[in-house]
């Protein structure tokens, strides 16, 4: 049987997320759900969706680092 981990993979800025990607913020681990930046490239607003289905947005500028989560694949044995 194979078991799913949640590992923190890397950390990405705001231009390298895609939808989908699972990110930290502050505690929780969110959905990317869209990304969007202003006409000057400097700031970005990361709408997410958490595990309760809730839509916010988050602010970044280009630069901030976001930790990046992916889940990988454990054999049980």
């Amino acid at each position: 049987m194979n078991n799913m981990e949640l590992v923190h993979a890397d950390n990405l800025t705001p231009d390298q997320l895609m939808e989908g990607d699972l990110i930290k913020i502050n505690d929780d681990i969110v959905e990317v759900v869209n990304i969007d930046s202003d006409a000057t490239g400097s700031i970005y607003a990361v709408e997410h969706q958490n595990e309760f289905g809730e839509i916010e947005i988050a602010e970044y500028n280009f630069d901030d680092l976001i930790p990046l989560y992916v889940f990988i694949e454990e054999d049980e044995e």
